[in-house]
């Protein structure tokens, strides 16, 4: 018994393991994480030693050894371009907020990890299931893929699943937001407020007494 529990314990492990990092590729991890109102998505990109060559020209476009950080969001921003995010079918607009790159050299010597943030405001009313597709269409030449979802800090939303393309360079996510109690509060606070408005309406259109 002891054994087999240990033998199913090193298969889940395994199974589990990231993928190397290999010379010739460009790996792309991607965490996705999840809130009522909005979705965060973290990118960390790594070009092996191999195909650093092939992506310096992009990141350093003046050629000067240095990466500027403008030179940075620009990269961080056709990466992003290159990404698309939709929820129950209907597409998201990212918005990158940062992006870290490491030295050129460490970039040369396959070493280097670019890491991006990026945010998309959901509607808060969508309570219940919902289903989040997320596709990373950046460099497939060179590219090897990781996407994962986070576990959410926000104890109303529930992963439920997560499905995977063989390259996970696509991940279809599952999960069920319930009325946590920040959205309840907010809910309250719009019905207050709304209150407020037709009361001050009514006192506005009740005529004067003679």
């Amino acid at each position: 018994m002891k054994r087999a529990l240990a033998t199913a314990v090193a298969l889940l492990s395994a199974a589990a393991a990231p993928r190397a990092h290999q010379v010739d590729e460009y790996l792309q991890a991607a965490r996705l994480s999840l809130t009522y109102d909005r979705v965060t998505l973290e990118l960390d990109l790594t070009p092996g030693i191999d195909v650093a060559s092939s992506v310096m020209p992009i990141l350093d476009t003046d050629g000067n050894g240095a990466i500027s950080p403008g030179e940075a969001r620009a990269y961080g921003e056709s990466v992003l371009s290159d990404v698309a995010v939709a929820l129950d079918g209907h597409p998201l607009g990212v918005t990158l907020e940062r992006v870290e790159v490491p030295t050129s050299g460490e970039i040369r010597d396959g070493v280097g990890t670019i890491r991006l943030r990026a945010t998309a405001p959901v509607a808060i009313s969508g309570l219940g299931r919902r289903r989040l597709d997320f596709r990373n269409n950046h460099r497939p030449d060179i590219g090897a893929y990781l996407a994962n979802a986070l576990k959410p800090d926000d104890r109303a939303i529930h992963v439920e699943r997560q499905t995977r393309d063989p390259r996970q360079r696509v991940i279809q996510i599952d999960y069920r937001v319930d009325p946590g109690p920040m959205l309840r509060a907010a809910w309250l606070l719009a019905g207050l407020a709304a209150l407020a408005f037709l009361a001050g309406r009514g006192r506005l259109r009740t005529p004067p007494k003679c």
